[in-house]
């Protein structure tokens, strides 16, 4: 049975060879991420490659998504691992030379960090983290150039180490010359979607909007905005609005907000997407002791369980997959979660069945509520809906029905990207001007492909005339 909720994994040393890329589509990847903090344009290429061979050689929808690195604040001055105690104090200081990444301080324990003017944001008695919090110290002095930090606990610090100061807007530009690189290379590759890191309002999105269209009028690749911190929470709606889909990013949102403060904000997030009719991803330390053990924890498996009950379109993996001991495991495991969920949800429909406002006069809303309507009282086996940009196919996800949805489209570029969707199962068939036409192959297509039998029934969506963007009007009713 497919998937209603999809899962992204993060492609990376541990995963790239095209032998480990299909066990991980054959248990369960439905979206490949690149994240281009870690990853050069040579290998980014290699690893398209493989991944467009592959969902030739499967006949699956199988989108790429490119993870831009944005405003990342980091610690250098170091190559390799460093051990700190609790009770050490260290030093913090900005660094604006090109030459960060091999440049050496003098002292032990002194570092520099690409924020500019990081004395002048630090004050006395702030917390300050390292390494996602794993590593936590207070301000307690300052010199004319550095931070004295006191660290209230020890751990290893990795080279090039997050660091982060809870609360204090950094007025970092949002995109990087790196990011413009990262964004005209996925649009000049024809990624599916970019992941657009620490987003902060509907302009940062529009910013990426304008870019494209200037170097690439003609893309269609879609936008996801990541939320990271306070600022994005505060202008939820209108990113969302902007954008084509959300990611929860629980890493960098952990270390902006207070810890019980993540779960609340992960399930209104997903609650405001969901109900605009727009993806939304939950991300970070899914299963993350996976990356070392072969079965997760109880807490990781309720974690996954959650955002699936919540109804979020995806969860992801990024160290899981990208450089873990056991990615094809961990792809299984996380289905297998996902596969119990939707078994309960399947027996509680009436109570998970979002209401959906059809007050506005949506043509497209209203006839996609009256269809899972139809489909639910009549037992069909399937709601069908024919398209070509997607709307009507994220349409009806958007109400999020336990009866499968299955969008056929004659786009490409559609139906790789409706693979992200929650709960949509994409079909590519031939363009058609006639609609009864279309209809007899759609029928034919699922008894041949033995997705559904003689005598079951489906509901089909759609619009006259054909090929028509946002012409919902018809529901229709066949029997197999």
């Amino acid at each position: 049975m497919r998937k209603r909720t999809k899962i992204i994994c993060t492609i990376g040393p541990a995963s790239r060879s095209p032998r480990i890329l299909e066990g991980l589509v054959r248990n369960g990847m439905n979206i490949a991420r690149f994240n281009f903090s870690h990853q050069t344009y040579e290998e980014a290429l290699e690893n398209l490659k493989n991944i467009r061979s592959l969902r030739e050689k499967l006949d699956i929808p199988l989108p790429v998504m490119l993870d831009t690195k944005g405003p990342e604040v980091r610690l250098y001055g170091y190559a390799e691992e460093i051990a700190l105690s609790a009770g050490d104090s260290i030093l913090i200081e900005s660094y604006s030379g090109d030459d960060i990444r091999t440049a050496r301080p003098k002292d032990k324990n002194h570092f520099f960090t690409n924020l500019p003017d990081v004395t002048e944001l630090g004050k006395a008695g702030a917390r300050v983290l390292l390494m996602d919090g794993f590593i936590e110290g207070e301000i307690t002095d300052k010199t004319e150039e550095s931070l004295v930090v006191k660290l209230r606990n020890g751990g290893v610090l990795r080279p090039r180490a997050h660091f982060a100061m809870p609360k204090v807007d950094y007025h970092l530009e949002f995109l990087s010359d790196k990011d413009r690189e990262d964004i005209e290379f996925a649009i000049g590759n024809e990624f599916e979607y970019i992941a657009l890191s620490f987003v902060g309002s509907a302009d940062d999105v529009l910013s990426v909007r304008e870019l494209i269209r200037k170097k690439r009028p003609r893309s269609r690749t879609l936008l996801i905005s990541k939320i990271e911190n306070r600022t994005a929470l505060g202008n939820l709606k209108a990113i969302i609005e902007a954008s084509d889909g959300i990611m929860v990013a629980r890493g960098d949102l952990g270390v902006e907000l207070d810890m019980a403060e993540v779960p609340i904000a992960q399930k209104k997030i997903i609650r405001m997407c969901y109900r605009m009719g727009k993806p939304v991803i939950t991300a970070t330390q899914m299963l993350e002791s996976m990356v070392e053990k072969p079965i997760p924890t109880r807490a990781e498996a309720s974690d996954v369980a959650n955002a699936c009950f919540d109804l979020t379109s995806a969860v992801m993996l990024s160290g899981e997959t990208a450089v873990g001991n056991y990615p094809e495991e961990v792809v299984r495991t996380m289905s297998s979660i996902i596969g119990k969920v939707e078994e309960e949800l399947k027996k509680e429909q009436a109570e998970v069945f979002p209401s959906i406002d059809s007050s506005g006069g949506d043509q497209t809303a209203v006839i996609n509520s009256s269809a899972v309507s139809i489909a639910r009282v009549s037992g069909a086996k399937a709601i069908i809906v024919v398209t070509k940009s997607g709307y009507s196919a994220r349409m009806l996800s958007k109400i999020r029905p336990m009866i499968p949805i299955w969008a056929f489209t004659y786009d490409e570029v559609t139906y790789h990207q409706l693979e992200l969707n929650w709960g949509i199962i994409p079909f590519i068939i031939a363009e058609e001007t006639s609609f009864e036409t279309m209809v007899d192959h759609i029928k034919k297509h699922c008894l041949t492909e033995k997705i559904a039998r003689q005598g079951d029934r489906i509901v089909i969506v759609g619009g006259l005339p054909l090929g028509k963007t946002g012409t919902t009007n018809m529901v229709r009713v066949e029997m197999l």
